[in-house]
């Protein structure tokens, strides 16, 4: 009797190592929406390399000024602290490299969202917004 227990809980237990774990977000495409009447819009394309991601923000009407960039707690009707930095939004594009997160976490640790500010002289006003969310399904 323990010995066919024994064998029942081991084919369980092989069984269950062989269920694929679910796979990690590799790339995820955020919709940037134009705020504060500004016409900037576009995408965050956040692309998973290692142990780091890579965001690529692409804006239309992007002015050659330098804009501020950040990943921030919240969604954009709420948006909290600097999570991540990013580099400038300069011509409607920036690329920057975050050290030692994942898209996953995003996604799923608490509300997250990318925002460009206007200028490093006006931070109080957001050109654009885009909340870091799982797509949804067609």
């Amino acid at each position: 009797m323990n010995v066919t227990r024994n064998l029942l809980a081991a084919f369980a237990l092989a069984a269950i190592a062989a269920l694929p774990a679910a796979a990690a977000t590799s790339t995820l495409s955020v919709t940037m929406n134009a705020q504060s009447g500004s016409g900037e819009s576009g995408t965050a394309t956040l692309t998973q390399v290692g142990t780091d991601v890579q965001v690529v923000l692409t804006l239309k009407n992007g002015p050659a000024t330098p804009q501020p960039a950040h990943i921030h707690f919240g969604a954009c009707s709420n948006i909290g602290g600097v999570a991540f930095p990013l580099n400038n939004v300069v011509n409607g594009g920036s690329v920057t490299v975050v050290k030692g997160t994942t898209i996953d976490k995003m996604l799923f640790e608490k509300p997250y969202s990318i925002n460009v500010h206007e200028s490093a002289d006006n931070l109080g006003k957001y050109v654009a917004c885009g909340n870091v969310t799982m797509p949804s399904s067609t």
